[in-house]
């Protein structure tokens, strides 16, 4: 569990004191203020886990800055410490977004219980409140391929670390399933994971989502705004497609990655981030001299992942089908020897995000009945004819050729082909068929 971050803002030197030694020794970190002006400094260069805020400050009342407190930092949590019972104040005080209003003299130990119940939430409230794009967070498929294993081990070396890492690999190869998985294996993993995809903003817009802006900062910030880089504090900011990243956010991010600090637009304040970095690009940024700083890569390619083509790894694509076809809960398994055949006859452009695309639309066409080649009309259309004819013919010359070397015993066959008992004897059925067909043509020819 990560140290808290506390901030007490108090102008009575004793409860200073007395408080900050307390839980000190209850492994908080604490940071002091004895006026709104000094907290309000505080708070804009660090970010705390809670407030414990004196109601009556030597510059002014603190309830009023409480609002504001919430635009800016809507997770965390203000506990209000006073020495004045009033009803109204307490009921403007929670009204106005604080956790608590206790009256001094506190018990210590009630106060670090309802401290960590409110931190506890706050984390929730936190996830919650972050604007993740990443809907799908399945656990990438890792057989025992050699390449696979291989992605593995380096996704658990990276998970095992806060390393940089750059992912890379064509569109749909599991680059965003893959960062999800380093974060889920990380000792952030309770933390927020913030995912921006950098082809979908330009310019001011990224510069915007990812540093956060002031109000009035440009005409349409009617209000104060925190960027994902303050919302991945302690967790995990994933930036997919970083290759189309605009040079002028490219230097600025290439700063905050270095110091872990940044202003937001339109501020002049230094902010710190604690967050940690993984990147994705379906392109060769090294190559690309003009678009691409070169220190921002040298910088971001500290640990790379190099994701495989699925038409390279073809002894993949039966087991990332049984795979996927599994969680989306189908149960007719194994799947018919035709359907693998023409699975595997397919180049797959789209790499697995066209492989599991393709399966969901084979799953509404068949409608809870097994698989059949049938239910994959796209990639029909992709195969000519006789490469048709050719995956049914060697296909059924291989299951009798199985069943020749097995005696016949159509279990046996079943099970070493992969196929159901039932599977087989339809196969079997159409290929007695057809040859009793070609048989009748060869007949009529010689007649």
């Amino acid at each position: 569990m990560k140290t808290s971050r506390l901030l007490l803002v108090d102008d009575d030197k004793t409860i200073q004191y007395g408080y900050k030694r307390y839980f000190t020794n209850s492994d908080f970190l604490v940071a002091q203020a004895t006026s709104l002006k000094e907290a309000k400094e505080i708070i804009a260069r660090e970010r705390f886990d809670a407030l414990l805020l004196d109601l009556h400050l030597p510059d002014g009342d603190s309830i009023e800055w409480i609002p504001e407190l919430k635009i800016a930092y809507p997770a965390m949590p203000i506990i209000i410490i006073t020495g004045i019972s009033d009803i109204a104040t307490a009921v403007k005080a929670i009204k106005y977004g604080a956790e608590n209003f206790l009256i001094k003299p506190v018990i210590m130990d009630d106060l670090r219980v309802i401290l960590e119940r409110c931190i506890k939430l706050a984390s929730i409230i936190k996830r919650d409140l972050v604007r993740e794009r990443l809907t799908d967070h399945s656990a990438p498929y890792f057989s025992k391929s050699m390449a696979m294993a291989d992605i593995l081990q380096k996704a658990e070396i990276a998970a095992k670390s806060d390393v940089v890492v750059l992912l890379q690999g064509e569109t749909g190869t599991g680059k965003g399933v893959l960062a999800r998985w380093i974060h889920d294996h990380s000792e952030r993993r309770s933390e927020a994971f913030i995912e921006v995809n950098c082809s979908s903003l330009k310019g001011d817009l990224l510069r915007s989502e990812l540093f956060g802006h002031a109000k009035g900062a440009f005409t349409s910030a009617v209000a104060a705004k925190e960027g994902l880089i303050e919302l991945a504090d302690n967790g995990t900011l994933f930036l997919d497609e970083i290759g189309d990243m605009g040079i002028e956010v490219q230097a600025q991010l290439l700063k905050t990655i270095e110091e872990k600090s940044f202003r937001r637009l339109g501020e002049t304040l230094l902010r710190k981030s604690n967050f940690r970095l993984l990147c994705a690009s379906n392109r060769d940024l090294k190559a690309e001299t003009k678009e691409f700083r070169r220190d921002l890569y040298y910088r971001i390619c500290t640990f790379p992942i190099k994701l495989p083509l699925l038409r390279q790894q073809k002894i993949e694509i039966s087991g990332l089908a049984e795979y996927f076809l599994t969680n989306a809960g189908y149960a007719h398994f194994p799947l018919e020897f035709a359907v693998q055949q023409l699975l595997a006859a397919y180049a797959w452009p789209g790499n697995t995000r066209e492989l599991k695309n393709v399966l969901e639309r084979a799953l509404l066409l068949a409608q809870g009945k097994p698989l059949a080649p049938i239910h994959f009309p796209d990639l029909s259309v992709e195969l000519s004819h006789e490469e048709l004819q050719d995956l049914d013919t060697a296909g059924d010359a291989h299951i009798l050729q199985v069943l020749e070397e097995l005696n016949g015993d159509k279990r046996k066959a079943a099970k070493a082909l992969g196929l159901s008992i039932s599977s087989l004897y339809r196969r079997l059925a159409r290929i007695i068929d057809l040859q009793g067909e070609a048989t009748l043509k060869k007949q009529g020819k010689s007649a």
